[in-house]
């Protein structure tokens, strides 16, 4: 084959960048077989875009990237083709040059990140002297607009694991990161919110949002603010507030799994919590406000309302509250789903017939995120979800939210793609290390952009360019496992 065709390898690359997938109607990729350009200080990349901060964002990056041997970048026409969307660009690599065409900044970064993870460094040589790129040609658009991953900020993991899964995923061209803190965000209007020495500080985050509004990731706060009001897993029976503070026990259900929603004080400090975040993270368009996984309501003023209005006023008024601020709400979607109703068996399905009744009084622009994780068969794959088409049918717009079912990833974001839906969500929760961590992030990315998945050399690429963007020096911060040998496992214990 001395024509141009797709190269496995290179194909296997550029998914890394959430990209090449062979006969898609949004991505074309074809490279000269075996034939490589030089990408160093000699070639000159032309950019093309209406947006005159394209052609800066990519000589400033390139300049961060590549050091004293930075391509040179210059605004120009190069006659390349675009795809429909805001986020479509184009690109060739030959033996002239670079070119790059694009409608908007975000279609600038993505182009750049593809031939970024596709850059190898010349041969030959003890150090780098300069890249190569495959002579290629390549036309793309993402295959959902809202993409994001959900990020849990546990005590027991560091900011820079943080860093890293926010570049990581900006790299992998998600566009949003919902940051959910489990106990460690510094409240400085209640500062009784959170354990001992938070990690996740306002200073901390507000350079985190700047980095991410820096390589095109916009990052999402959430507070839970129904169940899960412990700030800590279940399974640990922890709570980040009584467990130290016992005095705030009234703000809680017996047990202290729920807010207690008839207290007045709760949706106070609720909507204090919330604006305190929604500012420290720059007023982004959405909050997320959690409420899955909720207990029954057991206090002996809850009971005295029926658990249908007091749910509902508390989760509208909060949602209400949001918009007060000119984001939008998102809610997670189990209780909106009665257990025990014969239509979503199979299906994530955790309220009772009175939470159920919020399918129904709800804001319909409230965002329903519904997380499917194919308990009981983490290998299914399934080309439809009732629970999503009911959400759209209510009249929400609904984000489909995979875990670790990875065959379903893919099904799930072409179904959110048939029927309309909102954007796709990948949850991480306690796994920001280790081969979940890639399968997740690999899988996720293929699927929310709509390329095939690829070998683990291009998730290494990635994750090594992250630590160069990090200057990463610890060897924590390398690889996806904080140590090769578990301490401990090399002590003789006989």
């Amino acid at each position: 084959m001395n024509a141009k065709t797709k190269i496995a390898t290179c194909c296997a690359l550029i998914a890394a960048a959430g990209m090449v997938r062979a006969a898609a109607q949004y991505q074309t990729f074809t490279q000269e077989k075996g034939k490589y350009a030089a990408f160093d200080a000699s070639t000159t990349v032309t950019v093309e875009c209406p947006d005159e901060a394209a052609a800066k964002w990519i000589a400033s990056h390139y300049a961060e990237w590549y050091g004293d041997q930075a391509p040179k970048v210059k605004p120009g026409s190069t006659g390349l083709a675009l795809q429909e969307g805001d986020e479509a660009y184009a690109a060739t690599v030959d033996d002239s040059g670079v070119k790059v065409a694009c409608r908007t900044l975000a279609g600038a970064r993505w182009a750049s990140y593809t031939l970024r993870q596709l850059a190898i460094a010349k041969r030959g040589t003890f150090k780098t002297e300069g890249r190569l790129l495959p002579v290629l040609r390549i036309s793309d658009r993402p295959h959902l607009a809202f993409r994001a991953v959900h990020l849990c900020w546990f005590p027991e993991v560091r900011p820079q694991q943080i860093e890293r899964a926010i570049r990581l995923a900006a790299l992998l061209k998600f566009n949003y990161a919902i940051i959910e803190p489990w106990g460690m965000y510094e409240s400085r209007k209640h500062p009784w919110w959170h354990w001992p020495n938070p990690t996740m500080t306002q200073a901390e985050v507000r350079r985190l949002v700047a980095i991410g509004k820096d390589i095109g990731i916009t990052l999402i706060p959430q507070i839970n603010c129904y169940g899960h009001a412990s700030s800590a897993r279940g399974c640990t029976i922890k709570h980040a507030m009584l467990d130290l503070q016992p005095e705030y026990e009234p703000l809680f259900e017996p047990g202290g799994w729920n807010w207690c929603l008839s207290n007045p004080e709760t949706q106070r400090v609720l909507r204090e919590l919330i604006a305190e975040m929604h500012e420290n993270f720059g007023n982004p368009p959405y909050f997320h406000l959690g409420c899955d996984e909720a207990g029954a309501q057991t206090c002996p003023e809850c009971v005295k309302t029926p658990n249908s209005v007091l749910v509902c006023r508390h989760i509208t008024g909060l949602a209400e509250f949001v918009k007060s601020r000119g984001a939008r709400p998102m809610i997670w979607h189990d209780m909106l789903l009665a257990r025990g109703d014969p239509r979503w068996k199979g299906f994530v399905h955790c309220g009772n017939k009175d939470t159920a009744t919020l399918a129904d009084t709800l804001t319909k622009d409230v965002i329903i995120c519904d997380w499917q994780y194919s308990y009981g068969n983490m290998k299914e794959a399934r080309s439809d979800w009732p629970t999503m088409a009911y959400f759209k049918e209510k009249g929400f717009p609904v984000a489909g939210c995979p875990w670790r079912n990875y065959n379903a990833m893919k099904p799930m974001a072409d179904y959110i793609s048939k029927i309309g839906g909102f954007g796709f969500i990948e949850t991480t929760w306690h796994h920001l290390r280790g081969k979940a961590w890639e399968r997740m992030y690999q899988s996720a990315a293929h699927a929310a952009w709509g390329s095939v998945v690829s070998h683990g050399a291009s998730f290494q690429i990635s994750l090594r360019l992250v630590g160069h963007d990090m200057k990463v020096a610890d060897y924590l911060d390398t690889g996806y496992l904080n140590y090769q040998v578990p301490p401990g496992w090399w002590v003789d214990n006989d």
